[in-house]
């Protein structure tokens, strides 16, 4: 599944499961930046709690 910004750009990509497999740093980058995340399949927004949960302060420290 793929993470898309509101230009429809890919941000990040995710297993079915929503574990976040590629695009770590862009995540990282474009929630600092305030954007607004969507699932490019569904076009429902991305709680970005979940993968700052998952991957805590790596992901944080990262942007």
């Amino acid at each position: 599944m793929k993470i898309v910004d509101e230009d429809g750009e890919v941000i990040a990509i995710a297993s079915d499961d929503h574990t976040l497999i590629g695009g770590h740093h862009r995540l990282a980058v474009a929630a600092s930046l305030g954007k607004k995340l969507f699932w490019r399949d569904t076009g429902e927004p991305v709680k970005l709690d979940h993968f700052f949960k998952h991957y805590g302060r790596s992901l944080r420290h990262s942007a």
